[in-house]
This record gives structure tokens, sequence and C-alpha cells, in this order.
């Protein structure tokens, strides 16, 4: 099962809670990271999950197989960045969904999602591409784009659990 927490607050104090709620862990298990940076418990090989965070709002999916998930505050950045990160199709597709940030953040956190799924890390970036059997579920809120690359659409959970 694949469940998505957004809120405003640290990213581990949220990984915590829901870590507690979802799979009733009273304490956060020792946290490692293979060698681009994914985070995962050693000693809990079936409890899958990702953060993110930017500005005040942080991310958390938990799943019980490999996941990648992103969280972006939509802020106008250099003219010409989305013409430098999106190629072909996918720079058509950003200005199909109206060219601006909003678009941009929507790409930018499906491409970073993928990216933490495979634990890859940015330095694939012009790589990114879905892994067979995949799923993107696009998240939004008010000056917010999110993503969460799983194995299943899930609902979104936006809840305060503090």
């Amino acid at each position: 099962m694949l469940r998505v927490f957004v809120t405003e607050g640290n990213a581990y104090a949220l990984l915590t809670e829901a870590a507690r709620q979802v799979w009733g862990l009273e304490t956060l298990p020792e946290i490692a990271r293979l060698p681009d940076g994914k985070p995962f418990f050693p000693g809990y090989p079936d409890l899958h999950f990702n953060l993110s965070h930017s500005g005040a709002l942080a991310l958390c999916a938990l799943a019980d197989r490999p996941v990648g998930a992103d969280i972006e505050v939509i802020r106008p950045r250099s003219a010409g960045l989305p013409a430098y990160v999106f190629r072909g199709a996918e720079y058509d597709r950003f200005l199909a969904l109206g060219g601006d940030w909003g678009a941009f953040y929507t790409l930018w956190t499906e491409k970073e999602s993928i990216l933490k799924y495979t634990g890859e890390g940015l330095k694939a970036l012009g790589r990114a591409a879905l892994p067979a059997g995949c799923v993107l579920t696009n998240l939004s809120g008010e000056g917010w784009r999110g993503a969460v690359c799983g194995h299943e659409r899930t609902a979104i959970f936006q809840e305060d659990l503090r």
C-alpha cells in the first residue's frame, strides 16, 4: 500500500509520525543511504519510503515496494532553465501545460521522483524514464507541485500529523 503525506514541517519528523501511524513503529529505525543517496531502513527491507522538502513543506511516501517522491515550492527561476532541463517531447509537454513555472515544477517533480525511485539521483537527469510497472501520481496545492513514482496510484493524505 502506498501512502503519501504532505505537511508543513520537517521531513524526518513527518516520516517518524507517518511510520508510527502506518506501520506501527514506535521509534524510527536506523536509516542508511544507497551510494547515490536514497534512504532506506537496513533492518526493515520490506518497508520503503522516500522524503522531500521544499521551503516549509515536507512530503513523505511510504510503501511496501520502492517509491520516489518530490515536492517543490513554485518559484521563478532563470528564464532559460526549462529549455535547458527539458528536451524534445518533454519541452513540448512543458509548453502544452502552459509553459509557466507551475508547468515546470509539475514536470520537474515527475523527473525527480523517478530518479529518487531508481536511486540514481540527479546525475541521471537526462535519462529519467518511467520504470516498467511504475505509476506517476501528480500532486499540487497552493504554490507547490509534487509527484510520487510508485507501483500504484495513491490517494493523497494532506494531514498535519503533529
